[in-house]
């Protein structure tokens, strides 16, 4: 993976890259978002053909980390990653199912359906935290990550995901919640994960301010999806729907959204 490499770089285009290991969320010049940019030249000297038949070669096999979705992708993800600091779960490789009584329903006769949900924390925020724990494992094996916390702001599903791994990694997690707005279930996961949970008078923008001010002080690792490393293990998503196409494209995806962070991760990966 030596000849691939990725970096960080602002998504509006001001100079300058940053190593991915390294703990940053904006962008230090205009303070906007950063995404993962890659060598793309770099990847363009290996062949469609041969991406395609690596890309199947590994797919789900029990040889580590190929177990994983995400990995099996690793030179268009997070292509510095050495195998020892990777932290995965087996996410990824989920089924993808012909919804055809639905479609017949609805009029659209090819419809399927991508159930991400088939993950080990029932969420495909897995997709995004793999690549983002097992970068941090790997920045703290450099020795360039001043904390070791790793610290979200959550209603449910990243609490769960983050906690997971986390322990997977023996990293301690810590977790904010707004009070009175979480329900019994969506606690279960991080608790029993050993998380550190604290509910807050606020909601869930008032949390993540609270986890940014944090951050901004190098007391824990932002682990929120402004972290652009989370972008990079969803993105494979769109790869996967490719693949299991025959590699060709759908004419259409149809996904719910938030903050349109996983939108953004299936535009890289089609991309």
């Amino acid at each position: 993976m030596a000849r691939y490499r990725a970096v960080f770089r602002c998504f509006s285009g001001c100079p300058g890259e940053y190593p991915l290991t390294q703990a940053l969320y904006r962008c230090p010049q205009c303070d906007g978002l950063l995404e993962v940019s890659h060598d793309i030249e770099a990847l363009r000297e290996r062949s469609a053909s041969a991406w395609i038949k690596l890309f199947e070669d590994r797919w789900m096999r029990t040889q580590w980390p190929y177990g994983s979705g995400v990995w099996g992708k690793r030179e268009w993800v997070a292509p510095e990653v050495p195998d020892d600091s990777i932290v995965s779960t087996g996410e990824g490789g989920t089924n993808i199912y012909w919804a055809e009584r639905l479609g017949r329903e609805i009029g659209v006769p090819d419809l399927w359906v991508k159930l991400c949900g088939n993950s080990h924390t029932g969420s495909f925020k897995d997709l995004g935290m793999t690549v983002l724990v097992s970068v941090v494992r790997q920045a703290i094996a450099e020795g360039t990550l001043a904390t070791r916390v790793l610290c979200c702001a959550s209603t449910g599903d990243t609490s769960a995901s983050l906690a997971a791994y986390g322990a997977a990694a023996g990293l301690p997690v810590a977790v904010l919640l707004p009070r009175g707005r979480v329900s019994t279930a969506q606690l279960v996961q991080p608790l029993a994960h050993g998380a550190r949970v604290f509910a807050l008078e606020t909601d869930f923008d008032g949390c993540m301010e609270v986890v940014k001010e944090l951050s901004r002080r190098r007391l824990v690792y932002l682990a929120n999806s402004m972290n652009p490393l989370r972008i990079e293990g969803q993105k494979t998503v769109a790869l996967e729907i490719v693949q299991q196409f025959d590699w060709e494209s759908p004419d259409w995806v149809i996904l719910p959204s938030g903050n349109l962070g996983n939108a953004a991760a299936l535009h890289a990966g089609f991309e």
